[in-house]
């Protein structure tokens, strides 16, 4: 049986080699068998479940303002009396969402559609395991990338890994992260967006982008604990959906430069860890904790425990320039860590020209369609491929084939389905 090996992470990046062993393109017999373990299962699980959707239990979307109070913004007079009656709570910046700040400035776009349309014709209360299982998967060249990211955290047990599909899976559907995504920066917390604690910046030594997370700037005083749900669930997603065209991986980096016990959030950092845990295994090729203070010793020993063997060996502590630069060339750390690259972070607002796909309601049904036809191909290539039922070599070259074209129809369809992020305005 195969199973996990540990890594020395620091040793990948001063090679200059990403690891490929157990990827896709990269698996031994034993380990293709264990995939196709996992994909029997996940295929039958898509048939026992087709009649039987879950529902949307703890959207992060309804958590507060318009969409909690179940207004749309396509009604003008409703949206109108909602701000009037709550114009104390809107101004507070605990509560201030981005589409408040929009509105009290004067401009009532409508950043996205006021209609919420999920993927495949389900409604918007519910989700089937499969429909959501593909929407998941478009942030990979290939569906089995998705599922093996989730095989190699599980130490290649098959029934340990797909037990960790179906509870991501039933997550992203009760949390509704895809109308997280539909509804974009207009849903999240206004003063979260305007001091930029999570950016992309640069790209590490093995050409994934870097993710700087600005310990400093987290002020849990100042934002409401559903807020703080939301922020990161957004922020996780849309840095694994920004490393799609990266080979699907990223580094990311906490720098606790100047931090204060006043940015001190236990309760946020533990929903961060348990998120990236169950959502998004193996994402990051390594999380760095760039520290320079003593406060962070206790802290440390609180986060440490709560890490899984996957990510607890992917975490290294960092505490000077010359030991980042294992991991990321000098140019593209920022001066304030040590680093040469200069940045000046102003907040780009969401535009309705910037979702203008959103709004095409016939292009959007051409991409579904082109999207639910090239995920009905690969599942067709893959219950051949399960059984064996065709010579090994043209199995292979046609889920392949299929794999291309899951790829080429997720991309084209991506657009249609979710708002434009700040670093795509930028």
């Amino acid at each position: 049986m195969t199973t996990s090996e540990p890594i020395d992470i620091q040793t990948h990046y001063k090679k200059g080699a990403k690891q490929t062993s157990g990827t896709v393109g990269h698996l031994d017999a034993s380990q293709e068998q264990v995939l196709k373990e996992v994909w029997s299962k996940l295929l039958a699980h898509f048939e026992s479940t087709k009649n039987t959707p879950i529902k949307v239990e703890k959207s992060l979307v309804k958590n507060s303002g318009l969409a909690k109070a179940g207004i749309s913004t396509s009604d003008t007079e409703a949206v109108e009396k909602w701000y009037a009656d709550n114009k104390d709570e809107i101004k507070d910046i605990k509560n201030q969402l981005v589409c408040d700040k929009l509105y009290l400035d004067g401009n009532r776009d409508i950043m996205v559609p006021s209609t919420f349309k999920p993927l495949f014709g389900d409604s918007a209360d519910t989700r089937t395991f499969s429909s959501a299982f593909w929407q998941a998967t478009m942030r990979f060249h290939s569906p089995d990338a998705y599922v093996l990211k989730f095989v190699r955290a599980s130490g290649w047990n098959v029934d340990k890994a797909f037990v960790r599909i179906r509870s991501s899976i039933e997550r992203r559907i009760t949390q509704e992260i895809d109308r997280l995504m539909w509804e974009g920066d207009t849903a999240q917390h206004n003063g979260v967006t305007q001091n930029g604690m999570c950016l992309h910046i640069g790209n590490d030594r093995l050409g994934s982008p870097v993710f700087i997370v600005t310990v400093r700037q987290n002020a849990p005083k100042l934002r409401s604990e559903a807020n703080a749900e939301k922020l990161a669930a957004y922020a996780l997603e849309k840095a694994a959906q920004l490393s799609r065209k990266y080979g699907e991986e990223a580094l990311i980096v906490y720098d606790f430069t100047g931090f204060k016990l006043e940015n001190v959030d236990l309760g946020f950092t533990k929903l961060i860890i348990t998120t990236l845990q169950e959502l998004y295994p193996l994402t990051f090729t390594a999380t760095l904790l760039f520290v320079n203070s003593w406060l962070f010793s206790g802290i440390w020993r609180a986060i440490r425990g709560w890490l899984d063997p996957a990510i607890a060996q992917r975490t290294v502590v960092v505490k000077d320039v010359e030991s980042l630069e294992t991991f990321v060339d000098r140019s593209q750390i920022p001066v304030e860590m040590g680093g040469q690259y200069k940045y000046e972070y102003t907040y780009v607002y969401p535009t309705k020209e910037g979702n203008a796909k959103m709004f095409d309601t016939e292009g959007r049904q051409a991409a579904e369609a082109e999207f639910a036809t090239a995920v009905d191909a690969f599942v067709k290539q893959t219950k051949s491929w399960i059984d064996g039922s065709g010579p090994a070599t043209h199995d292979a070259e046609s889920r392949s084939q299929a794999a291309a074209a899951f790829d080429t129809a997720a991309a084209n369809l991506d657009p249609f389905i979710r708002a434009q992020f700040f670093d795509e305005r930028v």
